[in-house]
């Protein structure tokens, strides 16, 4: 008996061990697990594994050389913009062209590595999400710390005994009826204060006014000291990065929002609110981007700016931005959506109320512009708390029309209103696609709690399909539309269940290629792109935990921070014979990208139909402007119709397959680069 429980005693231990071996290497892996690559798939490096706190990911031909980079929006943690080299290598432009949060502070975002410690001086630095920490080091050397910093945010200092820490607070005063805590500090020997601040997103103004000299004072990761003694630390919270080429030089700008400290930035006073506002980075001349925002016309106006997207909605050949302002309910009043629309001078104003989309009180989930009814014009398609509506674009003003609900709307869960939880903020993503090849996009939206398939009927109706129906999945956490084969049918991408693939009956079965766990993951970005630029169309995806869905045995292994990490993986296409060609169009100036064109691929079995931008994997985003036809069999298109968006046709023939196809609308000028 003796022997007996010895040995069960040392098999418990072994299978302890075993958990614990299994835990730590679940808990520590960089690695997205595809369960198979379906033998036309392998792994594809890029140098990105694991971020914080992404808001996007996305595919963009940045500078405009044909190939795709890669960008991320983190909030307020450090984002990346890839440049492709078309090789399989990728260089981190961010810095180089202008775009970081504080571009008086490259760097000075949240970094999930601290800067090394080096010169004797003042190292000013985020530590962590809440955490802003001053490091004292070899002050010896470096001279006597002193300053102030002041912040429209509650404060609570963490300091060691090298510095002394006086903070005054007043919670009831200050202008717009918020209070500033004031904060003084000094050190003369090393050591650090962190400052958990309850929240980040508040700018917070540092005086200096020891006698360590400014240029052993290093800010940031990339540890960059300041020009004066007086300065801010402002973290820009950026969710959408939506690029064009508005100003025809061959590299794209961007649009970019940001949130309004948790809906609350009506609250603050002026000397807050002028550092809070979404931003329109233009390229210059030296190769870097200048905010021209407010200069352009642009205003927050309290909005928390979610998805935005570039739209010519009048077709007077300007491209104009529709922003998604999120109701958060936490200041009275209403946050209007924003339609810019550009001038002739290039200035922009506000005409949402005026054609009828303010809609003030709805709560848009997302939605994505396209020519619903095949009139020319783009139509505006939302996911709502209430369900889906479509405002058609009559030529001036907006026509609502409700189309219906899935199984779930949000409006079945109040409690959910306003959340930036991640497991809502990227749950019902619309993904658009002609998949039965009438001529007319489909839109699939994806939720964990139950996916729709709206089928277009045309003239702006659309039936409400149960997805099961025709094969596809009840319920996903991420989608997109491809044709993975280029069979010449489209196929349904999702997340966790991988490649729906469509057979000649225009129903869909499960592949099981690329499936990733089914109960791990709360939200996921996937996007479907030509990486290596061999034609075929890659995947990118990033994926997020449920750290509800965590095992016991892995909780241990996990920090608080975890929960905010993303993994992210790519694979290439390295199989299949079938034929393809992708078509890039290039626009006159004023939408270089030529978005809202149609272009219609035929061959002997059928036709194939897209707009520019309907690619689009992002969430918050846009930049995914290649069109991308699988030909099957077929060697050549017949025919190749493209519709600008001025609405002038122009059809080529006989157009051979395996290349990409560059289109030129009459008038457009082609970059120099």
């Amino acid at each position: 008996m003796k022997a007996r429980l010895l040995a069960s005693g040392s098999l418990l231990v072994v299978l302890a061990v075993v958990a614990v071996v299994l835990a730590w290497n679940r808990a520590t892996s960089d690695d997205v697990p595809f369960s198979s690559l379906g033998g036309m798939y392998e792994t594809y490096r890029i140098p990105l594994k694991s971020m914080h706190d992404v808001m996007d990911l996305g595919v963009v031909d940045a500078n405009g050389d044909g190939l795709m980079d890669i960008f991320t929006s983190n909030h307020n943690y450090r984002q990346r913009l890839l440049i492709s080299d078309g090789k399989g290598g990728y260089g981190d432009v961010l810095t180089a062209w202008g775009l970081d949060q504080t571009p008086e502070f490259p760097g000075v975002e949240i970094a999930t590595r601290l800067p090394e410690l080096g010169a004797p001086g003042v190292y000013v630095y985020w530590k962590a999400r809440k955490t802003l920490a001053i490091r004292a080091h070899r002050m010896g050397e470096a001279g006597r710390l002193a300053g102030t910093l002041r912040t429209y945010t509650h404060v609570t200092p963490h300091a060691d005994k090298a510095f002394a820490v006086e903070l005054t607070a007043q919670p009831q005063g200050g202008e717009g009826g918020l209070g500033e805590t004031a904060l003084r500090f000094s050190a003369e020997s090393d050591g650090e204060m962190a400052l958990e601040m309850a929240s980040p997103g508040v700018p917070a103004s540092v005086v200096l006014d020891g006698t360590v000299p400014l240029n052993s004072v290093f800010v940031g990761s990339q540890k960059v000291s300041p020009r004066s003694s007086r300065f801010d630390l402002v973290l820009q919270d950026r969710h959408a990065m939506s690029w064009s080429d508005l100003n025809g030089d061959g590299r794209k700008d961007v649009f970019s929002t940001r949130g309004a400290i948790g809906g609350t930035l009506r609250k603050y006073p002026e000397s807050v609110r002028r550092h809070i506002s979404d931003e329109l980075l233009l390229s210059q001349s030296d190769g870097r981007h200048r905010n021209v925002y407010a200069e352009l016309g642009f205003e927050k106006r309290g909005c928390s700016g979610r998805k935005a997207a570039w739209v010519d909605f009048d077709g007077d050949g300007r491209l104009d931005v529709f922003v998604n302002c999120q109701e958060r309910g936490k200041v009275a009043g209403s946050y209007p959506k924003q339609l810019y629309r550009q001038g002739a001078d290039g200035r922009f104003v506000d005409v949402a109320a005026q054609v009828g989309l303010s809609i003030a009180g709805h709560e848009i989930v997302d939605f994505v512009w396209f020519d619903a009814d095949g009139d020319g014009r783009p139509d505006l398609l939302t996911s709502e708390e209430s369900g889906f509506i479509l405002y058609r674009n009559q030529g001036g003003s907006f026509e609502h029309r409700a189309l219906g609900r899935g199984k779930f709307v949000r409006a079945d869960v109040p409690a959910i209103k306003g959340t930036t939880d991640e497991y809502w903020v990227f749950d019902g993503k619309l993904a658009v696609a002609d998949f039965n090849g009438d001529g007319r996009p489909d839109v699939f939206s994806t939720s964990k709690r139950g996916n729709t398939l709206l089928v277009n009927n045309g003239d702006g109706h659309f039936a409400v399909v149960d997805p099961e129906a025709v094969g596809l999945p009840a319920a996903s956490v991420a989608s997109a539309w491809v044709d993975h084969d280029d069979d010449g049918r489209v196929d349904l991408y999702v997340v966790p269940q991988g490649i729906y693939r469509q057979g000649a009956g225009g129903r869909f079965e499960a592949t099981g290629v690329l499936a990733l766990p089914a109960h791990r993951y709360m939200a996921a970005i996937v996007n479907w792109a030509d990486l290596d630029n061999d034609g075929r169309r890659d995947l990118i995806v990033a994926v997020n935990d449920n750290p509800s869905l965590w095992a016991w045995w892995e909780r241990p292994f996990k920090m608080a921070e975890d929960k905010f990490e993303w993994r992210i993986a790519a694979v290439r296409r390295t199989g299949g014979s079938n034929h393809w060609l992708q078509v890039r169009l290039e626009g006159q100036p004023g939408n270089r990208e030529a978005i809202g064109a149609r272009v219609a691929v035929t061959t002997a079995e059928g036709l194939g139909m897209q707009d520019v931008g309907i690619n689009e994997g992002s969430v918050f985003s846009q930049g995914h402007y290649l069109m991308y036809f699988g030909l099957g069999s077929h060697a050549v298109a017949s025919t190749v119709t493209i519709r600008w968006p001025d609405g002038r046709m122009q059809e080529l023939r006989d157009v051979s397959a395996d290349r990409m196809l560059v289109v030129r609308q009459a008038g457009a000028i082609r970059s120099g680069r």
